[in-house]
Order: C-alpha cells, then sequence, then structure tokens
C-alpha cells in the first residue's frame, strides 16, 4: 500500500501538469505568461514543470528502493553470519566438553566399582555420576541442535497420529508414567487429519519433547493432553497440561537455549528441549506458539502445512 502510494504522489505533477496543459492549449484558460519582454506558451511550461517534479519523485522512489534492498541484504548477511557463529560456538563447545566427560564418568564407574552401595562414598559418587550424565545429555542435545542448523533432509508423507502414538509411548516410558495418564485427541470425523511432508523421525523427536516437558511439570493427578485437528491449510497439534503454568515476563524466553524458567527449580532438564522443537518445526515451514497461566497448565501448539490429495 505505501508503495503504490508513493507511485501515486510522485506520478501526480506529471498528470496535473498534462492536464493543465491541455485546458490551456484548447484555451479553456489563458495560455500566455509574459516574461519580462517575451511571451511563453504556458501549457509547455505547465507539462514540462509538472514532468520535471515526476522524475524528481520517480528518482527519490527509486533511490529508496535501492537503499531498502541494500539495507535488506544487510540484514540478511548479518543474520547468516550470527547462524554460523553460533554453530561454530555449538560445534567448539561439543568438541570441548566430551573428551574431559568422558574422562570423568569412567573414572566415576571406576571409583563405583570398588566401593559397597550404601556406603557415604558411593553415594556421594553418585550424585557426581548424575551430574556428569546431566552433562553428558546437555551435549549431546547441543551436538543435536548444531547440526539441524545446516540439515536439509529429503521429506515423505508422515501420518501425525502415528508419530504422535511413538512420541507418546518414548515420553512414558522415559518418565515412568503410563498412557493412560495422557489423553489423545486426534481427528477421525468427517475425516482424519491430512498427512503432512517432512522427516518422521524429527517430528517424533519435536512432539517427544514437549510430551517430556509436559509429563515432566504436571504433578501426580494431573493430566496431560494431546489435541489434533485440521484448520484450514494446517494440520494442528497442541499439547496441553495441567503443570505451574509459565509467568507472562517468562514466556518470551521460553524458546531460547539453556533457558530455564523460575518455576523449574528441582525438575530435571537442559534448558535445549524447546529450542529443538522451534528449529525441527522450522525445518517444516511450521510455526509453534505457548500460551500459559501460573497455577493452571500450559499449552504448546504446533501448525504444520498439510499435504493435500494428488501432491
Amino acid at each position: 500500500m505505501r508503495r503504490y502510494l508513493a507511485v501515486g504522489l510522485a506520478s501526480g505533477p506529471a498528470l496535473i501538469g498534462l492536464v493543465l496543459s491541455a485546458l490551456l492549449a484548447r484555451e479553456v484558460l489563458p495560455n500566455l505568461l509574459l516574461l519580462g519582454t517575451f511571451q511563453a506558451d504556458l501549457a509547455v511550461l505547465v507539462a514540462g514543470a509538472g514532468l520535471l517534479l515526476s522524475l524528481v519523485g520517480w528518482g527519490a522512489l527509486g533511490l529508496r528502493e535501492w537503499v531498502h534492498r541494500k539495507m535488506a541484504k544487510v540484514r540478511a548477511t548479518e543474520r547468516e553470519l550470527h547462524a554460523t557463529a553460533h554453530r561454530r560456538f555449538l560445534q567448539r563447545l561439543d568438541h570441548e566438553l566430551k573428551n574431559p566427560l568422558a574422562i570423568i564418568r569412567l573414572g566415576v564407574t571406576n571409583l563405583q566399582a570398588g566401593l559397597p552401595r550404601s556406603s557415604e562414598e558411593a553415594k556421594r559418587l553418585e550424585r557426581v555420576a548424575e551430574q556428569a550424565h546431566r552433562l553428558h545429555m546437555l551435549v549431546t542435545e547441543l551436538r543435536r541442535l548444531a547440526e539441524l542448523e545446516d540439515l536439509e533432509f529429503e521429506g515423505e508423507r508422515v501420518d501425525l497420529g502415528v508419530v504422535l502414538e511413538e512420541a507418546i509411548a518414548l515420553a512414558c516410558e522415559a518418565s515412568g508414567t503410563t498412557a493412560r495418564q495422557v489423553d489423545v485427541h486426534v481427528q477421525q470425523v468427517p475425516w482424519p487429519v491430512a498427512p503432512v511432508w517432512g522427516d518422521r523421525d524429527l517430528l517424533v523427536v519435536a512432539f517427544r519433547n514437549l510430551l517430556d516437558n509436559a509429563l515432566k511439570f504436571t504433578r501426580a493427578g494431573g493430566r496431560v493432553e494431546v489435541r489434533a485437528w485440521e484448520d484450514g491449510r494446517w494440520a494442528v497439534v497442541e499439547i496441553a497440561d495441567t503443570g505451574p503454568g509459565i509467568p507472562p515476563d517468562e514466556l518470551p524466553y521460553t524458546f531460547e537455549e539453556l533457558y530455564r524458567g523460575s518455576n523449574s527449580d528441582g525438575v530435571p532438564g537442559s534448558g535445549i528441549g524447546l529450542a529443538l522443537v522451534q528449529r525441527i518445526v522450522a525445518l517444516h515451514h511450521g510455526q509453534v506458539q505457548v500460551r500459559s497461566r501460573v497455577g493452571q497448565g500450559t499449552v504448546v501448539r504446533v501448525q504444520l502445512p498439510m499435504m493435500r490429495e494428488g501432491e
């Protein structure tokens, strides 16, 4: 709209000049202008002035478009440089931590082998082993996130219902809960949710991470719901829980790497899971949003473009 307005303003003087010159040429308006001792054709002057003003306007418009394109290229280059630096940082971090962590875990295992499980030394070593394992998982997820930065996959038709079933089974197994604690509602009437085009394994990882979070933050007696349906050209999946919720001022940071909310104390996690989810959804040209109410729970919505018949 702004561009059309700018073109209209730039073309205005020329159009006005042509209209006035036509009226002057037909002698609807006086067509002679006295300049000192000379008489000038007013129609020619008006048309020329209008054209000159329009040329100036078009030149300014062209300059504005050129500057806009240059700035867009600069911003794109800056984003690419930032992404490259970020990827290299994750790769370097993985390289620097992988070997020391392997040595620490091996050393702890060797020390544990010669101690009774009930001794204080064994208990202290167990706590060290737990923290070493936590760091190992963090490094693993950082490596996976770095790999996703450059990933290009060959997609296939993916049935979201099957993906959700596998993600639920894996999340329940890891958390020690039963599948009966998760309510699943996948649209089947009047027709099943259309398939999406993507990487099945990556989508399982994304939805499993969301379910892991929901199950971890839902207390005993709470519920987790998985809902899937069609909405226009989107396949929509929502994962809702009755956990403690996320404070409004923390919601903008939920997808940042290593971010852990104020209500996550005592809950295991690395702060990488939601960043992985966001990256996987972006690779599938989808969208992910989160909404939450403190004391009531959280809903994460994932929208993926559906495949149509014949695709």
